[in-house]
């Protein structure tokens, strides 16, 4: 299952960057984000690893993850697998940022195989796919007016500086 989702948000891209990186701003948009944990000992990069817990429905489930790519503020590519997930799968997401000028523009990328589902659970795909559309929309608003909030809050500052000099 591959879902694709295009947005552009106004704002620069090292601002976008901040909520896509930081494990605090991640949650505030990531609203089933519980937490991240960095588990390698080198700095984030690629061929790091970690762990999630995110909250799905009334369970809170752990999820390990390796960063497949690391371009700030340009691409974070991610893989994950645990949690919900059936034995074997493994989740795929990738962060695309361009710098538009006055804006810029997220990609973002996920895939995962569910060709190892079997019965009943097969028979759900067509309904997980409507809800993580609905989910990720969600999720997505909430990273534009992080964002966007954020960029506007920058530019205030700005202009009250350039008027106190």
């Amino acid at each position: 299952m591959r879902t694709e989702y295009r947005m552009d948000v106004r704002c620069r891209p090292a601002t976008l960057w901040q909520y896509l990186d930081e494990a605090d701003k991640q949650k505030l948009w990531l609203t089933t984000l519980v937490d991240f944990e960095p588990t390698s000992s080198n700095a984030r990069t690629v061929g790091s690893t970690f762990d999630m817990r995110v909250r799905e429905g009334r369970r809170i489930s752990h999820y390990e993850g390796r960063i497949n790519a690391y371009d700030p503020p340009r691409h974070l590519g991610v893989s994950f697998w645990g949690g919900y997930f059936p034995p074997g799968t493994l989740m795929r997401v990738d962060y695309r940022v361009a710098d538009l000028g006055e804006h810029c523009r997220l990609e973002y990328y996920a895939e995962i195989d569910l060709s190892n589902l079997r019965g009943p659970s097969k028979l759900a795909i067509p309904l997980a796919r409507v809800f993580a559309f609905f989910q990720l929309r969600y999720f997505m608003r909430n990273l534009k007016r992080l964002a966007e909030g954020t960029a506007k809050q920058e530019a205030t500052r700005g202009l009250q500086e350039q008027r106190s000099s």
